[in-house]
């Protein structure tokens, strides 16, 4: 299947058509016998279809059912120190859950699992500004979820998923630790922002500075006022200077400059459910000015307002930016 991308997204928006026109059909009606034509007749349909399939089952909430929720209970249970009889619980719960215990040994699996029951989360959507019990501000991002714990020698956020910023407070006895996979980000009297990638953790600091120690290695690195670097569990990338503009989102903002809208519907997407692209006719079209968030369709209407472009929608959680 070698589709260009005009030949690929032409096939999705035929799916999320034939997507509400099943919805609305009667089950025996002869639309099901059209739709089933036009699925037969070539490969790339299908994959379409099964693309806009799995969203949809995404968007009803199946990811929300009991059991991984109750899978992550007992991941959390686990993983407190000493908890042998609860070791023995997350063995049953593994193996006659869904995931199994090969699926659970993958740390986006057990990222996915912790996220669900972690302490702090926030939906997709959704920005939060807290308190935590130290006093410190924390700000969290839509998808996101950590973990808070304090004792006698440390102050330990963890980082499960998405993107937090945080204002430590004063505490000469405790430092303030974040916990990633990749890594821990010691603050040096602080306010940075953290934000999870597939591969690898973004550090930004917007003041003091920030000691990063990379889990694979130990490798150790000072990232100061107005820098910002990605690392991996072996590897920095080059620190590079502050992009201030990022931090915006805490005031509820997306605010860009010069980039190209593919990107931004990548970023805009993250705080909605579902599908949202751009025709490649428009995919490099630039986008600068500030959008706001999480009010996605406001910030869609405003996009259609400054850039040659429509935005299409077949049904709320399948979106396309098209040409106008």
């Amino acid at each position: 299947m070698n589709a260009g991308p005009a030949e690929w997204h032409r096939a999705l928006r035929e799916a999320a058509d034939w997507y509400v026109c099943l919805n609305e059909a009667p089950a025996n009606g002869p639309e099901r016998d059209a739709w089933s034509q036009w699925l037969r007749s070539g490969p790339l349909h299908a994959a379409a279809w099964d693309k806009v399939d799995a969203v949809g089952r995404r968007f009803a909430g199946l990811r929300e059912q009991d059991e991984p929720l109750a899978v992550a209970a007992g991941l959390r249970q686990a993983a407190r120190p000493g908890r042998r009889r609860s070791l023995r619980t997350l063995a049953g719960l593994l193996a006659a859950g869904a995931a199994g215990w090969m699926g659970w040994r993958q740390p986006a699996v057990q990222d996915q699992l912790f996220a669900w029951q972690a302490e702090l989360r926030t939906g997709v959507g959704e920005i939060r500004d807290t308190r935590l019990s130290d006093g410190s501000r924390l700000w969290m991002n839509t998808a996101s979820a950590a973990d808070f714990a304090v004792d006698a020698a440390w102050r330990r956020l963890t980082l499960h998923q998405g993107e937090i910023m945080v204002q430590t407070a004063q505490d000469a006895e405790r430092p303030f630790v974040v916990d990633t996979r990749h890594g821990s980000l010691r603050a040096l009297g602080t306010l940075f922002l953290v934000r999870r990638q597939p591969a690898s953790v973004h550090l930004a600091v917007l003041e003091g500075a920030v000691e990063v120690r990379l889990a694979g290695t130990g490798d150790r690195r000072v990232v100061a006022h107005g820098e910002q670097v990605d690392f991996s569990r072996e590897h920095y990338e080059d620190v590079a200077a502050l992009d201030a503009a990022q931090a915006a989102w805490r005031t509820g903002r997306l605010t860009v400059d010069d980039m190209p809208l593919a990107d931004f519907l990548a970023q805009l997407s993250r705080y909605r459910h579902g599908h949202l692209a751009a025709h490649p006719d428009v995919a490099g079209l630039r986008v600068m000015g500030s959008y706001p968030v999480p009010d996605t369709d406001a910030a869609l209407t405003l996009l259609s307002e400054v850039l040659p472009v429509r935005v299409h929608r077949s049904v709320p959680w399948w979106v396309t930016v098209e040409p106008r």
